[in-house]
């Protein structure tokens, strides 16, 4: 079985904080000595290897880290995490227990029994899991030196734990979520506890910023994939494509505020004028025609109102917070320039859609103009 002692000496004195001299200190040994143990190039007795093991607060099996023992933590683990998905929570308990009991420092263990406990505190709506759970959690903050696992990150730790605070400290919740509430990625969810909370101002304040930032992520993901379905050419995917337009334009619609010209029109003008692209390239051409009519007289409509162009919250119907929020797009200010200079763009790069289809856009755009 092979030994990562060397590595493991090093890697939990640098989690105590300590120096090669602060170490060797504390067991009464030379730094040379540390030096050798580091490098692999010696090993220290029996008794020193107990003495090591109780200064960092770890079992032996974890500081010696045979393979052998790695094997049981990650079978422990996954024995955990599926009686856990199995909602055997009672038997998953005695295994994080066991596991606890030996690998008490191991971030790996101290997860899976972290998330065990935040799910039974769910389940079985108890405020001792609730409690064992946030103080798993916190010791994995402790221990996340140690993570391996890319997917796993420490905003998603914290974001358990504030999730668990809702449950028992409303306001200590609401404070860990602003703490780590960024770009506005927690907005929403600040939004429900403020609701919980009676808070009916600043739910309103925090629910319409994420409504706001996920009207926009939706077009822009709608967008996207409809150009990319379209990008095979294929009769199928094209109708697809149109679906997927058809799908934004109905949101655009419902998010527009009534008897008003605003951004979403705007943004509408261009989703017309992309459908009317894939009608192209399925030679529907009286679709086609119809559908840049369409775009060319909104673009026409939007650009006459008195609008500020860049302001996306008077826009938006169910917009109903305080501060203003702004856009800006990569196109020109008015709606008519916008759409051609998406024209020059070529809107997508596929080298699958015939171009000559846009061609017979940009004739019809032009006889609109005219």
């Amino acid at each position: 079985m092979q030994l990562k002692l060397a590595e493991n000496i090093k890697r939990y004195r640098k989690e105590m904080g300590l120096t090669q001299d602060g170490l060797a200190e504390a067991l009464g040994v030379t730094i040379g000595a540390v030096s050798k143990w580091e490098n692999g190039n010696n090993v220290p007795d029996i008794t020193t290897l107990m003495e090591l093991a109780n200064l960092y607060n770890i079992s032996m099996d974890e500081l010696l880290s045979y393979d052998k023992s790695s094997k049981n933590i990650d079978k422990m683990v996954e024995t955990i995490e599926n009686l856990c998905d199995e909602h055997k929570f009672e038997e998953a308990v005695l295994e994080a227990n066991s596991a606890l009991t030996r690998y008490s420092h191991t971030f790996k263990v101290l997860l899976a029994c972290a998330k065990l406990y935040y799910y039974k505190s769910y389940a079985d709506m108890n405020d001792k899991d609730c409690d064992t759970a946030i103080d798993l959690m916190n010791r994995c903050l402790e221990y996340f030196s140690q993570n391996t696992d890319p997917e796993v990150k420490e905003f998603t730790i914290r974001l358990y734990i504030a999730e668990l605070y809702m449950k028992k400290d409303p306001d200590k919740a609401l404070a860990e979520l602003k703490n780590i509430n960024y770009n506005g990625c927690n907005d929403a969810i600040i939004g429900q506890l403020l609701l919980d909370m009676h808070n009916r101002e600043e739910c309103l304040e925090y629910s319409s910023m994420a409504l706001l930032r996920n009207f926009g992520v939706q077009y822009q993901l709608m967008t996207n994939m409809s150009l990319a379905v379209a990008s095979s050419g294929k009769a199928k995917d094209l109708r697809m494509a149109v679906d997927l337009l058809d799908a934004s334009i109905v949101i655009l619609d419902a998010y527009a505020v009534p008897d008003s010209i605003g951004y979403t029109h705007k943004l509408k003008t261009i989703s017309l004028i992309i459908r009317a692209w894939w009608f192209a390239c399925l030679k529907e051409y009286d679709a086609m025609e119809e559908s840049v009519r369409d775009s060319y007289n909104l673009a026409v409509t939007y650009d006459k109102t008195p609008h500020k162009s860049s302001e996306l919250s008077t826009s938006i119907r169910f917009y109903l917070c305080k501060h203003k929020s702004s856009v800006y797009d990569s196109l020109d200010a008015t709606a008519v320039s916008g759409i051609e200079a998406l024209f020059s763009q070529k809107i997508d790069g596929s080298n699958k859609i015939n171009h000559k289809h846009l061609g017979k856009v940009i004739e019809c755009w032009n006889r609109m103009k005219k």
